[in-house]
């Protein structure tokens, strides 16, 4: 299918964004949304990014026909125009059923519904429709604009054609186009939640400072630290991810208690100007540390560590997971680490960091941590069995 028309449901940030990564590339737009204000909201932001974008480099002429591109609706009108329907409202279930109920009744019955959860099962929202092979998941990372990669997720009944042509789409607009397979957070996401949990068990266990943690990762790999990361994405919202992320997995992903209490307090981060740093409010640039997590460490850290802080502990956990992806065939071998670069911004991939250390040694360690601290370490199986038969690559 040649996709020439594309609408986006969904006016927010991450709605506004998808729009100016689709314009970049030429595509006509119908963005939509239930209210004029949200349009008109989500136009600014749009505006706003085009700025950011002559500021770089784009000629003003460029900007204004980029702009031209998009129109703007409160009701379905347009939908049986369109190729591809990127949904992007609120992440509930309920929300995003009645929208795709919605779209069955206005748009072709050959157009392609994406929907870009972060986390909800793709199966269950095409369960929504008569016509679940044309639906699947196209998950864009924030700012879609400049962000790199796209997940593409087939659901249970999603067409090949329809998986083929949103990678196609995807890598038109010049982006990194993965096909992960359907789980529970997805690829890069359920990586990041393992080692975003374990820094705050090293935070709780006092293996270091928050100030500590956070360099040392930006020293190794990261473009930024966990609880910086944690304070501008807002604690409440990682509070949900990781519990359902729990829910789904188990005892590896065992929620740190720390976590909880930041939220109780309403130490969100950024939105709130405190969380794991204290923030002006009206500017939201960082200004120091928060003694009052601190207090909070206090209360539930157990015996303090005396293992020296190392960032490639911190690291174990997103390694092993990876293996346990690659045992899963959540995708292919050769999309794991440049997903989680473009995704995450990472200097190197996780299985680059298990190459690094030495499968066998990575493995040692591992074995090491999951006899002191249980389930969150168990070696994933896929792992023993490449350093078991002499294997000094990682295979799939």
């Amino acid at each position: 299918m040649n996709i020439k028309k594309v609408a986006v449901l969904g006016a927010g940030t991450m709605g506004s964004s998808i729009a100016v990564a689709l314009i970049g590339s030429g595509y006509q737009v119908l963005l939509k949304d239930v209210k004029q204000e949200f349009l008109d909201a989500g136009l600014q932001r749009i505006d706003k990014f085009l700025e950011s974008k002559v500021k770089k480099g784009l000629s003003q002429q460029d900007a204004q026909k980029q702009r031209a591109l998009v129109k703007t609706s409160t009701d379905f009108s347009g939908f049986q125009q369109v190729d591809l329907v990127i949904e992007a409202v609120l992440e509930e279930f309920d929300i995003k059923r009645t929208v795709f109920a919605e779209l069955e009744k206005h748009c072709r019955a050959d157009a392609i519904l994406a929907t870009n959860t972060s986390s909800l099962p793709i199966t269950r929202i095409a369960g929504c429709t008569a016509h679940p092979e044309r639906v699947v998941g196209m998950h864009f990372f924030n700012p879609a604009h400049l962000m790199k990669l796209v997940e593409i997720i087939p659901g249970l009944q999603t067409s090949d054609q329809t998986v083929e042509t949103a990678l196609a789409f995807a890598r038109s607009l010049d982006k990194l186009a993965v096909r992960v397979e359907e789980c529970a957070s997805f690829l890069v996401n359920r990586l990041l939640g393992r080692y975003m949990n374990e820094a705050l068990w090293a935070l709780q266990a006092r293996t270091g400072t928050v100030e500590e943690i956070d360099k040392a990762v930006c020293d190794y790999v990261m473009p930024i630290g966990p609880f910086a990361l944690r304070d501008m994405n807002g604690a409440d919202i990682g509070l949900a991810v990781a519990k359902f992320n729990y829910g789904e997995y188990g005892e590896r992903f065992a929620v740190p208690p720390i976590l909880q209490a930041m939220v109780d307090e309403r130490l969100l981060g950024q939105k709130t100007g405190r969380g794991f740093y204290l923030y002006d409010q009206e500017t939201k640039k960082r200004q120091q540390g928060n003694p009052d997590v601190e207090r909070l460490v206090q209360r539930f850290a157990g015996e303090t560590s005396s293992t020296p802080l190392d960032a490639d502990t911190l690291f174990l956990p997103m390694i092993n997971e990876a293996f346990l992806v690659l045992q899963e065939k959540v995708c292919a071998l050769e999309d794991l680490d440049p997903a989680l670069k473009a995704g995450l911004g990472m200097r190197k991939g996780p299985l680059e960091l298990a190459q690094e250390m030495g499968l066998s040694d990575c493995l040692q360690k591992i074995e090491t941590l999951h006899a002191r601290h249980g389930e969150r370490f168990r070696p994933a199986p896929l792992l023993k069995r490449i350093v078991w038969s002499g294997c000094n690559q990682v295979v799939a």
